[in-house]
């Protein structure tokens, strides 16, 4: 209800008042109507996005694989490449994925899509039994200079070219099959792909 003494120029005031204070009873402005509706809107907007659309990656997948990639960077710049790394190597989701592709290019035709081997070509990769070392230092050196027996060279050839950062993350991908400590040195007679 407007005071009876109402003027264009005046707020118009609400006819009560408490401790001496009256109310305005104006309409609100339209940026302030606008600001307030839009806002709800748009908290609907990002709340069925984020929550139920199941597009959007949350917060915590996002963060896991940002610190996956950080890790992989880090481990990859790591100069000295000991057992220790290359089992740290081994537990990056990151670096596992780039080693997979590696294997996938280039190792999969010897040693077979799972890892099993094929026989006359290429030992199995996916148990804890290895014929040329059983240390992650020494299937890194494998992979990287080729494997030699009895003085000549066997089928797999020297990968240097590769460079030290995707040999390791193969290393990593063979290595992310086992568990530290379980490795075992075999002789090549008791290789079971070649059987």
């Amino acid at each position: 209800m407007a005071s009876p003494d109402k003027n264009d120029d005046q707020p118009v005031l609400m006819p009560h008042a408490y401790d001496g204070i009256q109310e305005f009873d104006q309409r609100l402005p339209n940026w302030w109507l606008f600001t307030l509706f839009g806002s709800i809107v748009f908290a609907a907007l990002y709340w069925g996005y984020y929550q139920h659309s199941g597009v959007a990656v949350d917060d915590r997948t996002a963060l896991d694989a940002d610190l996956s990639a950080l890790e992989a960077k880090q481990l990859a710049a790591v100069k000295n490449l000991d057992d220790d790394t290359l089992w740290k190597m081994s537990r990056n989701a990151q670096t596992v994925a780039d080693g997979q592709a590696v294997y996938a290019s280039l190792c999969i035709t010897c040693h077979g899509p799972t890892l099993a081997g094929m026989k006359g070509l290429g030992f199995r990769l996916d148990d804890a039994a290895w014929v040329h070392g059983n240390t992650p230092t020494s299937i890194f050196r494998n992979i990287s200079e080729g494997i030699v027996f009895d003085g000549k060279p066997t089928g797999m050839a020297p990968q240097k070219a590769l460079g030290t950062a995707k040999l390791a993350a193969v290393t990593a991908f063979l290595l992310s099959k086992q568990e530290p400590g379980k490795l075992q040195a075999i002789s090549r007679a008791d290789e079971p792909s070649q059987k």
